[in-house]
């Protein structure tokens, strides 16, 4: 070995202090891959979080059309729930088991329309619930007055 002086001592000496400095950088670096793959892990749980519920509310709002339709075919082919919707609130609920588990439920209320004198109109909500979602739904129904009249459905809005 040569030995070229007082100076290339000093920079053999700091060459040799450099060796950790690679081993403290890899764990840095592994250390923010492992940050961002955590980051990445939550944000995927969030998303698939997201897409859960808007796939249960939109079968509640399937579920509680379901329950719109119901009560206007009870209204249209069966005459003592007709007079049961006259002459008080009509409330029937519904649960849809899937497994032994309640996998969604429904609940009508049929009532006679409050702001007008007419018999024959109905006020029909519709209450569809899947897991955590909830929609509802509520509709006017005019009964006709005529056995060959249709019946009329109005929309709220």
């Amino acid at each position: 070995m040569t030995h070229y002086g007082k100076g290339d001592v000093t920079l053999l000496y700091i060459v040799r202090n450099e060796r950790g400095l690679a081993a403290v950088l890899a764990l840095i670096a592994m250390m923010l891959l492992g940050i961002m793959g955590i980051g990445l892990m939550v944000l995927s749980k969030i998303d698939i979080e997201i897409a859960a519920n808007h796939r249960d509310g939109v079968a509640a709002q399937y579920v509680a059309e379901g329950g719109i339709q119901w009560a206007i075919v009870q209204l249209k082919t069966d005459p003592d729930f007709v007079i049961e919707t006259k002459a008080q609130k009509n409330v029937t609920t519904y649960v849809i088991d899937e497994n032994g588990s309640t996998f969604a439920s429904c609940t009508i209320t049929t009532t006679l329309k409050s702001t007008t004198t007419d018999e024959n109109q109905r006020v029909v909500t519709s209450i569809g619930s899947v897991n955590k979602a909830t929609r509802q739904i509520s509709t006017q129904i005019r009964l006709p007055t005529v056995k060959e009249d249709p019946l009329e459905v109005i929309w709220d809005d």
